[in-house]
């Protein structure tokens, strides 16, 4: 029995390499991307740290419909145009409307963080250009997701790597030409452009008509994951706020720290997407011992996810923050990386409770991770001025019990879903 779960396990997880292997590439192409927007100087790194940090906030509503639409799709073995009609026009109603709202208030938005002027109005000007590309973004993880779905990931890769090239040879241009960081960034909005209409073009999207069930369905889904990931958002910019308010030496190496974490972090997006649609596909076909498959995933993954622990965080600083020195910066890299252990366990039981059609956990999870435990943490880090060692390890912290709550959750529902 061991052995024989023990080999379906190990078959789950080559089942997810290609979708981990898409992400893989597509953190390569965007650390190239970043390698030249950080080569500008201390001032580029913190202006794109910030943005980053603001983006994951702006993007809650479209990350969140278009999870819900993964959840809707990977269940269905029908209507995925209707799903994906559905979809897109959720996408570009709330995507209009919070873009307009972030051009009139960008500025203003900036504030969140102790910022030098220069550092202020470059991330201004950003912000405006986010509003633009926000609406094309949001649409493209509709035709994104229904590729996932139906496990055509060799096409996702073709157009991340063609839109990527674009988006590379934009920022040497603009960086030689010295538009800087707005040209950078409107080579973003080009290269979003390009790939959303390659993967429209290779998903082979057809209107059809929308459904209000799957309306219905994907707000049902949403509702649940805007809460767990408005507050998530909001703990994660109060980290950077938390972290800006150090003095610049202390946040430069917490944001190539962020940087190096965010590439694994990518990697684990992968992982998730993967085990969704593998875990949904076990529902489907009536699997047995479903869990205890899902928990043994668990325990081979984090042995998985040391090799990358161990080849990502250097090569990821010397492109993403070589202007502070590794001796520097090094040990806390590793510090912070220790965030990405707890983040695919999180992931594999998160994929398994969205396979199971059930986000109704993920309600308190930020909410007990990110208010009861990482906000007070950051207040007694602040407090007794700990510094980085403080800010690498309370993330880690956070997702530790994020984790354990997920498994008491699953553990006293068992009867709910498919074993």
């Amino acid at each position: 029995m061991n052995f024989k779960l023990n080999k379906t396990v190990i078959s789950v997880l080559c089942f997810v390499l290609p979708y981990i292997f898409v992400e893989f590439t597509n953190v390569i192409l965007s650390v190239i991307d970043k390698s030249i927007s950080n080569s500008i100087g201390t001032t580029a790194i913190i202006v794109f740290s910030s943005l980053i940090s603001l983006e994951s906030a702006i993007n809650i509503i479209q990350e969140c419909i278009s999870q819900s639409h993964s959840i809707v799709l990977a269940r269905s073995n029908k209507d995925s145009y209707s799903i994906n009609d559905t979809a897109i026009v959720l996408q570009l109603i709330t995507s209009i409307f919070i873009s307009i709202i972030l051009f009139i208030f960008a500025n203003k938005i900036t504030y969140i963080y102790t910022l030098e002027s220069d550092a202020r109005n470059i991330l201004t000007t950003l912000l405006k250009l986010k509003a633009i590309q926000l609406p094309i973004l949001a649409v493209s993880y509709v035709p994104k997701n229904d590729l996932k779905i139906k496990n055509k990931t060799n096409l996702i890769l073709i157009a991340t790597i063609i839109s990527s090239l674009f988006n590379i040879v934009g920022d040497i241009i603009s960086v030689k030409l010295g538009f800087n960081e707005t040209g950078i960034y409107i080579a973003t909005i080009i290269a979003t452009f390009i790939n959303a209409i390659l993967l429209f073009k290779f998903s082979k999207y057809k209107y059809r008509k929308i459904k209000k069930q799957y309306i219905k369905d994907i707000i049902n889904h949403t509702k649940d994951l805007i809460l767990n990931k408005t507050i998530q958002k909001i703990a994660y910019i109060f980290l950077v706020s938390i972290s800006s308010s150090f003095g610049t030496e202390t946040y430069v190496i917490a944001c190539v720290c962020s940087n190096v974490v965010q590439v694994l972090l990518q990697l684990a997006d992968g992982y998730y997407t993967g085990l969704l649609v593998s875990y949904a596909n076990s529902i489907k076909r009536k699997e047995r011992h479903l869990l205890e498959k899902v928990k043994k995933v668990g325990t081979y993954s984090l042995i998985f996810s040391l090799i990358f622990v161990s080849i990502i965080p250097y090569p990821a600083w010397y492109f993403l923050g070589r202007s502070v020195p590794w001796s520097e910066c090094g040990i806390y890299t590793y510090l912070y990386s220790t965030e990405f252990f707890t983040y695919i366990i999180n992931n594999n039981y998160l994929a398994y409770l969205a396979a199971n059609k059930d986000t109704k956990a993920l309600r308190l999870t930020s909410f007990i991770g990110g208010i009861c435990i990482r906000i007070p943490l950051l207040y007694l880090i602040k407090k007794l001025d700990i510094g980085l060692v403080g800010l690498g390890l309370v993330c880690t912290i956070d997702r530790l019990v994020r984790t354990k709550y997920l498994k008491w959750y699953i553990k006293n529902n068992e009867n709910l879903y498919k074993n």
